[in-house]
């Protein structure tokens, strides 16, 4: 028995120390996955609507959020709009179809990532009119790239890798590019230099009509007529070319002028020639300079003088011709006394004859705000009109630099039961703001409440308790109800029954000055 004993405490030992071995194996496993699924290098988004795909890198943070590469592509009514990770990837896949496609890479089901297809398993038997259709949509759902864009996300991009499908007008961060075009029946995608005996590998763009020219002082010049330009493929990119260098066609000598242009795939050509310019130099008359535009100006305080500020609603000319503002000399002085002396110079010259235009304006710098005088606090009589005309009368505004009568101010009155409250408004020319704010106070003041008309049974009787009831009069404040003056005149009909009374309620201040309001109360007479 103790033999058995010792046996499964041995045993248990071992099974412990398994257990402890596994478990530590599946972390190491674990972390190893979240190492994996973290390390991925790019994140690929595809518009669906723009058939262009972006593909984006991490920021510091961690972010995919820096675009890097952007590709044109073709979609298709079935491509799945949504968000996945790619699965596998295949060197030459047979598609629907019995089609190819090289550098293959699952999105999800049967949608892939792919070169645009051939014929049969080989890279001579490319479809140029599916080719030609890149950047539009036309797949059975896959996403159809260039060799080149194909074997970048093949290469790059390990399994794992999220892709995101959606729709936007937007193409992309870096735009859609454009497809370069194949001639019929070529069998070869351009991009793919991975086959040496792809015929594309040796060709690149050509400029054509660039040629060494002789001209005579004094004529025009036109760089880009007769320059002509094509692509890999043989098809025109004359819009593409760009053009470096200058001929000064005023002065004899020698100029290079370079000609480039990039192909839709990245290829480059480039031709310099020599311009020669012969011929005595055409000496141009100095045109007048004139500078427009300038005046004394008053800005708002913490407003920072600077050339740009200046500048503003300046116009420059040489003779009829507008020159960019940016040709006058501008020289500004702090006159410490918030004042800025501006000298603004512009100069035309031929290198022989100068004229020069100078003008000057002082910029104010306003950091203070209007003055309100006479608005103050005070007593009224508590039936004063109160309105913008008589809260105006003995005000004045000044300012240091703006011109303000008293029709600037703007005035806003809030009238409460003991006073009016008078709110005075006034800005200058750059927007200092004075604002003062004062009551009148209501003297006197007589307050009557509660007065309504009514309807009454012919029971009940009309007298002075029951026509004061709910109504109020205060008097500075202090209830006067008490002191009502009833005034009643009574209505009678045929019968000489009771119809109606007609009540004027009146509570008097010491003056005598009253407060009136009248009621009608309705007898309710049993037919």
């Amino acid at each position: 028995m103790k033999e058995i004993v010792q046996q499964l405490q041995k045993r248990s030992k071992y099974l412990l120390a398994l257990s402890i071995v596994l478990f530590t194996l599946w972390g190491l496993h674990n972390n190893a996955s979240s190492d994996a699924a973290s390390s991925y290098p790019y994140l690929i988004k595809v518009n669906k609507q723009q058939n262009c795909v972006t593909i984006y890198e991490k920021n510091k943070k961690g972010k995919y959020t820096v675009p890097v590469k952007a590709m044109i592509c073709s979609t298709g009514a079935d491509t799945p709009i949504g968000t996945f990770k790619t699965p596998a990837r295949y060197r030459w896949k047979v598609l629907l179809d019995n089609v190819w496609g090289q550098y293959c890479t699952r999105i999800n089901g049967g949608i892939l990532f792919h070169s645009v297809w051939y014929y049969k398993q080989d890279p001579s038997t490319l479809s140029a009119v599916q080719y030609n259709k890149l950047g539009t949509m036309c797949s059975h759902g896959c996403i159809r790239l260039t060799v080149a864009d194909a074997k970048w996300i093949y290469d790059n991009c390990p399994v794992g890798t999220t892709v995101t499908i959606y729709n936007s007008k937007d193409p992309g961060p870096l735009g859609k590019p454009t497809a370069i075009k194949l001639k019929p029946n070529t069998g070869w995608d351009p991009t793919d230099i991975y086959y040496k005996n792809n015929p594309f590998n040796n060709k690149k763009p050509s400029i054509s009509g660039a040629k060494n020219k002789t001209i005579n002082v004094g004529d025009k010049v036109n760089l880009l007529k007769g320059i002509t330009a094509k692509n890999t493929t043989g098809f025109s990119i004359t819009s593409r070319i760009t053009v470096s260098g200058k001929v000064n066609t005023k002065k004899a000598g020698k100029y290079k002028i370079t000609y480039k242009v990039t192909d839709e795939i990245g290829r480059t050509a480039k031709k310099t020639i020599t311009y020669t310019v012969v011929g005595e130099e055409v000496v141009e008359e100095v045109g007048t300079p004139k500078i427009t535009g300038v005046k004394d100006q008053v800005v708002k305080g913490g407003t920072e003088i600077t050339e740009e500020l200046v500048l503003k609603g300046v116009t420059a000319t040489i003779g009829d011709k507008k020159v960019d503002a940016s040709n006058i000399q501008v020289t500004i002085v702090d006159n410490k006394d918030k004042t800025y002396s501006v000298t603004y110079k512009l100069v035309a010259s031929n290198g022989e004859t100068e004229k020069v235009a100078t003008e000057k304006a002082t910029f104010t710098v306003d950091d203070e705000a209007p003055v309100i005088k006479g608005a103050e606090n005070k007593e009224i009589p508590w039936d004063t009109k109160v309105d913008e005309k008589t809260v105006l009368e003995g005000i004045t505004v000044s300012d240091n630099t703006s011109k303000l009568t008293v029709d600037d101010i703007k005035v806003t009155i809030k009238e409460k039961e003991d006073r009016y409250i008078v709110i005075y408004t006034v800005e200058d020319s750059v927007g200092n703001k004075t604002t003062k704010t004062i009551n009148l106070i209501k003297k006197d003041y007589l307050v009557l409440e509660g007065v309504t008309d009514r309807k009454v049974e012919s029971d009940v009787i009309v007298d002075r308790e029951y026509l004061l009831e709910g109504v109020t009069a205060y008097y500075n404040g202090k209830d006067v109800t008490d002191d009502i003056e009833l005034r009643i005149v009574t209505k009678y009909n045929e019968d000489n029954l009771i119809t109606s009374y007609i009540v004027t309620y009146i509570i008097y201040d010491n003056m005598n000055n009253d407060v009136r309001k009248d009621a009608i109360i309705t007898v309710l007479i049993d037919e």
